[in-house]
């Protein structure tokens, strides 16, 4: 009997790449301001989590769970509020209403926006099997994303809890106080001194089921959440983006259930994982916490240079971002 299904985290590449891709993103931060290129606004702040190993890491601070690139696959039928509306970005804050002037209003609310599509059989696995996998899923990304009790204690363990007991063990080193930056993928983390607004986030995106290489049911994620932060004094802040955070996470999840592996390694494991951020606090998010980007210096943006609108950083149909705005 085996005691683990097949490793996807590859620790010593994940290190490796995060020093090259770090040195090869000073360089080109350099070439940029050599040229005088200049950056995006300070409501545009960026943190690029991980990228696969065929695209340079923007800020390698997140290892990429799985050395091989992802696979693309087309949405689902499910719906998804994938809207590109105008983004007001000087539009006068109303804390009762955080999300009006942005593309996230028209999402949905908190779990509400993480609908699995209607079940199918999916290579060898049935409708039900399916189904079952997907509403796991669900569960797991409304906890780790959505959850207050995690968000703003920062404590995992209630996402841990849906996990194989083999996985959790093999993440402990990550979970020690201090290696936030390092387990991203398994949970939000409100920065200290930050608070949500008493309001449900918005979400949209979408996941899909499939069958990965080594035969195991995989469902494939792509989410955007919308944060909502509170202000002292909303006069003194530019617009809605200086207190609402956009976090995007490509996941995928698999389902261990090969009698061939021990009890305790049966059950959810990460396979590859990529993640981006929008509209942040800069030096929060370098330590695996998010807090809005009012409390970011403006000049922390021109690091690098702005080549979207804004409001494809709200949609999920456009490929991960590369940019990165916070170095």
């Amino acid at each position: 009997m085996a005691d683990l299904p097949p490793d996807l985290f590859d620790a010593d590449w994940a290190r490796e790449a995060e020093r090259r891709a770090l040195r090869d993103h000073r360089r080109a931060t350099r070439a940029r301001k050599a040229r005088g290129l200049t950056g995006p606004s300070r409501g545009a702040l960026l943190t690029a989590l991980s990228f696969s190993a065929v695209v340079a890491l923007a800020w390698a601070g997140f290892a990429f769970l799985d050395g091989t690139a992802p696979t693309a696959s087309a949405p689902p039928t499910s719906a998804a509020s994938t809207s590109t509306a105008p983004l007001r970005a000087h539009a006068e804050v109303d804390l009762t209403r955080p999300f009006a002037d942005t593309p996230a209003a028209m999402w949905r609310e908190g779990a509400g926006g993480i609908e699995p599509p209607p079940a199918h059989p999916v290579g060898p696995y049935s409708t039900e099997q399916v189904g079952q996998f997907m509403e796991r899923v669900r569960r797991l990304i409304s906890t780790a994303r959505l959850d207050r009790t995690v968000l703003e204690t920062r404590d995992p363990s209630l996402v841990l809890d849906q996990l194989a007991p083999a996985l959790v063990e093999k993440l402990r080193p990550e979970l020690a106080p201090g290696k936030e930056k390092e387990s991203w993928y398994v949970a939000e983390r409100i920065a200290a001194g930050a608070r949500l607004l008493p309001v449900q986030p918005r979400v949209t995106g979408w996941m899909t089921p499939t069958v990965n290489e080594h035969g195991e049911l995989t469902i494939r994620t792509n989410y955007l959440v919308a944060y909502a932060f509170d202000v002292p004094d909303p006069t003194k802040i530019d617009g809605p983006m200086d207190i609402v955070a956009v976090v995007r996470h490509e996941i995928e999840y698999r389902w261990i259930d090969d009698s061939k592996y021990a009890a305790d390694a049966r059950g959810v494991w990460f396979g590859e994982a990529r993640g981006f951020s929008y509209s942040v606090d800069c030096a929060q998010s370098e330590h695996g916490f998010l807090a809005p980007d009012y409390n970011s210096p403006r000049e922390t943006a021109a690091a690098a240079g702005h080549h979207r609108r804004s409001e494809e950083y709200f949609d999920p149909n456009i490929p991960m971002p590369t940019e990165d705005g916070c170095r």
